[in-house]
């Protein structure tokens, strides 16, 4: 299971403003709203709808988005020929995580070492939540969950980091916090396969049956209702 770490990167209407005295559209924060919610489809049309496509944040928002329905490639491209997002910080830690998701697991890294002492990386929730996959990715669980932890306390409604949080509880056995912890994300992205799947796993490791039949009856549904 790759990581969806675009989820934790800020909205970008409100920060993407590359240092132009222009505005981006106004509908633009709308359109990451349903990006964060998981309403692809309707963000897609929503983004096409836009004034000013060549806003730089609506193009990042486009690579965001692109990021999210699995077109990794393609999130990579918009960003790497962009001149104008070469330097940004949210773009450049949705590089590392295109990379990530690309199985470009060394060049993800350095990019991602390379921007822990630029001026407001450690605030930003991605940056502690790459790190955490690349932890995990090394079964270095208690690092990884040290990282999510910032994360979740920089992005709070965020439930990626409450997801990954909860995966590297189950694997240091601490099967408890783990279900506490992937519940929350269920209850911040009720519509989460990756979150359902999740919790059917840890229920049955916590001898809970019937939670987990409720949850494989979730992605039964959620499958029919898709096709």
């Amino acid at each position: 299971m790759r990581a969806r770490l675009a989820g934790l990167i800020l909205t970008a209407g409100s920060v993407l403003c590359f240092g132009q005295p222009k505005q981006p559209p106004a509908g633009l924060g709308p359109v990451q709203s349903l990006i964060d919610s998981g309403r692809l489809a309707e963000a897609r049309r929503a983004l096409a709808a836009l004034d000013e496509p060549e806003h730089p944040a609506v193009r990042f928002t486009a690579a965001v988005l692109a990021y999210r329905e699995g077109y990794f490639g393609s999130a990579l491209q918009m960003l790497e020929r962009d001149p104008s997002l070469a330097q940004n910080l949210d773009a450049r830690i949705l590089r590392a995580a295109t990379l990530d998701a690309l199985g470009r697991d060394a060049e993800a890294e350095r990019e991602l070492e390379s921007l822990v002492s630029v001026p407001g990386a450690a605030e930003r929730p991605l940056l502690h939540f790459g790190y955490g996959q690349l932890l995990l990715q090394r079964d270095a669980n208690e690092e990884a969950l040290a990282r999510f932890d910032r994360a979740i306390r920089l992005a709070r409604g965020h439930a990626d980091a409450r997801m990954w949080r909860a995966i590297a509880l189950m694997r240091l056995g601490r099967i408890k916090e783990a279900v506490e912890a992937a519940e929350s994300a269920e209850a911040l992205s009720p519509d989460s396969e990756p979150v359902h799947s999740l919790l059917v796993k840890l229920y049955r490791l916590s001898g809970d049956g019937d939670r987990a039949a409720r949850q494989l009856r979730w992605l039964r549904e959620h499958a029919k209702g898709a096709q």
